[in-house]
C-alpha cells in the first residue's frame, strides 16, 4: 500500500507539472511562435498525456492495494479479539478475598508434609461454613449438627474443586495468548500510508492497535509469565495466581448487577472486547468499505446468580 500510494503521489506530481509546463509554452508559443517553445509544448504534451494514463493506473492500483491491506489489518484484529473473548472470567458468590484466603489456608496446611506441622488455619474455613450454612440453612433445618457438618463440609470441598479446576482452565485460556504474535500486525501496519494523510492512520493506530497491544503485552506480563512458571513447576502457589488473575481480569470485564425474575444477577460482559468490536467495525465500515455499521450486539459471557448473605 505504501508504494501504491506513493506511486500515486509521484503520479500527480508528474501529472500537474506536465501541465502547468504545457500551459506555459502553449501560451508562449502562441504570443512569440518559436520553433523552440513548440518543441517543448509537444514534449510536455506526451508526458501529459503519458501521466494521466498512470494516474489512472496508479490510483486504481492504489485502491486496490488500500483495500486489501486493510482488510488484513482488519482481519488480525479480530484474531487477537477472537483469541481474548477465549478468556473467561473468575466469578464467585462469595467475596474474591476469602477464596484468597482460603486456597491460602489450603497450600498452608498441606505445605508441612514429613515436618512438625504448625496449628492449622481455618478463619477462611469458618467463614466460608459460615455463609453456606446460611444459603443452604432450608436443606439442613431438619439435619442433626453432626449430618449438617458434613453437608456443609462436602459442598465446600465440592467449591474447593471447582475452583481449582476454574483456575486451571483460566491459566491454559491466558497461557493461549503465547499462541498470537504481533509481528504480522506491525508488518502490516508499517505498510500503511493514506493518501489522503495521516488522519486515518491515526485513527488505526490509536483506536485499534494501541488498544489491542498494550493489553496482549500487559497480559503476558503481569500474567502469563507467572502462569508459566507455575505449569513448569516451578512455583506452587494457586493463590498468588488466582489473585494475579483476579486483579487483571478487572482490565477485560465489566458486571453489571440486574435482577431477573427476583434473583439477583451479575452479568459479566467482557467490556474490552465489546469496545474493541465497536472500533474495529466502525473501522471496517468508515474507513475499509465506506458502508453502513453493522449493529453489534453485546451479550454477557457469564451470568452468576449471588444472595446478600453477610459472613
Amino acid at each position: 500500500m505504501k508504494t501504491k500510494c506513493n506511486t500515486l503521489i509521484l503520479t500527480i506530481w508528474l501529472f500537474t507539472v506536465s501541465f502547468i509546463c504545457l500551459t506555459i509554452f502553449f501560451i508562449l508559443y502562441k504570443i512569440y511562435s518559436y520553433d523552440l517553445f513548440e518543441y517543448f509544448y509537444n514534449i510536455f504534451l506526451g508526458l501529459f498525456g503519458s501521466s494521466f494514463v498512470v494516474f489512472i493506473i496508479a490510483i486504481t492500483e492504489y485502491r486496490v492495494a488500500k483495500t486489501q491491506l486493510l482488510e488484513k489489518i482488519w482481519n488480525e484484529s479480530n484474531i487477537l479479539t477472537k483469541q481474548l473473548y477465549k478468556i473467561q472470567p473468575l466469578v464467585y458468590n462469595i467475596d474474591r478475598e476469602l477464596i484468597e484466603n482460603y486456597i491460602n489456608e489450603i497450600v498452608f496446611n498441606n505445605s508441612f508434609k514429613g515436618i512438625p506441622k504448625p496449628e492449622k488455619r481455618h478463619d477462611a474455613y469458618d467463614k466460608i461454613f459460615s455463609y453456606y450454612e446460611k444459603y443452604y440453612i432450608k436443606d439442613i433445618e431438619n439435619l442433626s449438627k453432626n449430618e449438617r457438618k458434613k453437608f456443609i463440609d462436602s459442598i465446600i470441598k465440592q467449591k474447593e474443586k471447582e475452583i481449582i479446576n476454574d483456575l486451571n482452565i483460566a491459566i491454559d485460556q491466558y497461557l493461549n495468548l503465547n499462541n498470537y504474535s504481533f509481528i504480522n500486525f506491525n508488518n502490516l501496519l508499517g505498510d500503511v500510508k493514506f493518501f489522503s494523510g495521516k488522519r486515518y492512520y491515526d485513527e488505526l493506530l490509536l483506536n485499534i492497535y494501541k488498544p489491542l497491544y498494550d493489553i496482549y503485552d500487559e497480559l503476558k506480563e503481569k500474567v502469563c509469565y507467572h502462569l508459566r512458571l507455575y505449569k513448569d513447576g516451578e512455583t506452587n502457589r494457586p493463590d498468588v495466581l488466582l489473585n494475579i488473575i483476579l486483579n487483571n481480569q478487572k482490565k477485560l470485564f465489566k458486571v453489571r448487577k440486574k435482577t431477573v425474575k427476583k434473583h439477583r444477577c451479575n452479568f459479566i460482559f467482557n467490556y474490552f472486547c465489546d469496545i474493541m468490536n465497536d472500533k474495529i467495525e466502525e473501522f471496517r465500515s468508515n474507513v475499509i468499505y465506506g458502508c453502513d455499521k453493522d449493529n453489534i450486539e453485546h451479550v454477557p459471557v457469564s451470568i452468576n446468580y449471588y444472595e446478600n448473605i453477610k459472613i
